[in-house]
């Protein structure tokens, strides 16, 4: 149970910064038409790189922390998140920390510091303006294009406060007037806004994009690849909390591996179907496969199942609850209503073992490796595929959750 708490305790405060569903059009109360960050902080919102809070508000002033930096970060550079194999740098950012891989990942874009053979990031402290220059340096790429000129520092009264480490990073800064100063001074250990934050990074990115073009010679034509085999069995136990086998970046609502079951849950009251895909070889577009899952539910009506068909947002469930396994659509996942395809009568167990086959336009339903229901015309749309729970099934976390178990996946010539 303490690691159920802990679990849910750090997504707790990895969802004040960054959500899994972002909103399409941002309007902050606290952020009116007139404020000088306007459209850096509407821009980087929509872009899902700082976003606001549940309030509708923005909190422009807000400090930014070192954590919240590094997740900011990877949202920035468009860094893919690999879990995999990766090991500890910073003595005080252990892997159970909520920010343990955002750090690791942006490492390339962040500040740390040493004492002798150790270092620590301080993860709680405010992120600071030299901080931010090396970040958009880096991100830029003009710590390995650009020559540090030391002089324009001379220009601020406070460039020695700059630590020596950084000097070039904000001298390149300057330079590429990314950043400026104020009074003759550059502050560099000013700690950075919120508001802040989104107007730097904003600048860098436009920046980046302008950077982008290059003359290009094209390659000769290559031969269209043949299609690659059907994707192997996939199977998984949840032995490994890293979910490797799973898209947890697109997924829908935060999953996590507690005591060996996956379960998830999401701090956004709007979000009522959680969605975690598999990681598959889609492309092959198999016409037959299958989907076999343990539904746990521990003090709940289960609500917990498969998802198939997945194109965009809409895709095909199977779920279990209290009475019946239900096969329906969701077209929308802030809508708790499902549009019912199909159901069966059935009593929800202790462990109950779905399997679901799907063959061409046929769906097949099993329960405990017993036959329970089929429904044709159920048109294949989409290739996403995976775990599925509904709202309900984690709303009492973490005293009462659903948890999913002992996966598989299968496709057939």
């Amino acid at each position: 149970m303490k690691r159920a708490i802990s679990f849910f305790l750090a997504v707790m405060m990895v969802f004040t910064l960054v959500p899994f569903v972002s909103a399409a059009s941002p309007s902050f109360v606290d952020v009116p038409r007139n404020h000088w960050a306007y459209k850096a902080i509407t821009d980087m919102a929509e872009r899902g790189i700082i976003v606001g809070y549940d309030d509708k508000r923005f909190r422009p002033n807000n400090l930014v922390t070192r954590a919240e930096f590094a997740k900011i970060m990877i949202a920035a550079a468009d860094v893919d998140i690999d879990r995999r194999n990766v090991s500890q740098t910073f003595q005080d950012v252990p892997k159970s920390h909520w920010a343990f891989y955002y750090v690791e990942s942006a490492k390339p874009y962040l500040t740390g510091y040493k004492s002798g053979s150790k270092y620590t990031y301080k993860p709680n402290e405010a992120a600071v303006r030299e901080d931010i220059a090396v970040a958009m340096v880096r991100l830029l790429g003009y710590d390995k294009s650009v020559k540090a000129d030391l002089n324009v520092l001379k220009r601020f009264r406070d460039d020695d406060r700059i630590s020596p480490n950084l000097r070039s990073y904000v001298a390149i800064a300057i330079q590429k007037d990314l950043m400026q100063g104020s009074d003759n001074r550059f502050r560099p250990l000013d700690a950075i806004t919120r508001a802040e934050a989104a107007s730097l990074l904003h600048r860098a990115l436009i920046e980046r994009k302008n950077n982008d073009e290059s003359k290009v010679v094209f390659p000769n034509p290559t031969p269209t690849p043949e299609k690659p085999e059907l994707p192997a069995t996939v199977t998984d136990n949840f032995s490994n909390t890293e979910l490797k086998n799973w898209k947890t970046d697109s997924a829908t609502g935060t999953w996590g591996v507690i005591n060996k079951q996956v379960t998830a849950i999401e701090l956004d009251e709007d979000i009522e179907h959680y969605f975690l895909p598999l990681n598959w070889k889609e492309s092959t577009e198999p016409e037959k496969y299958e989907l076999i899952v343990d539904v746990i539910p521990s003090g709940t009506n289960g609500y917990g199942g498969v998802f198939f068909n997945g194109v965009k947002d809409k895709t095909n469930v199977v779920y279990v609850q209290k009475d019946r396994v239900i096969l329906g659509k969701v077209t929308d996942v802030e809508d708790d209503d499902v549009d019912v395809i199909a159901s069966g009568n059935y009593k929800l167990k202790a462990t109950n073992r779905l399997k679901v086959v799907v063959n061409g336009t046929t769906v097949s339903i099993y329960m405990n490796d017993q036959f329970l229901f089929s429904q044709k015309q159920v048109k294949q749309e989409g290739t996403k595929l995976g775990l599925y729970l509904k709202a309900e099934a984690t709303k009492d976390a973490p005293r009462k959750m659903t948890y999913l178990d002992n996966f598989t996946f299968k496709a057939f010539e």
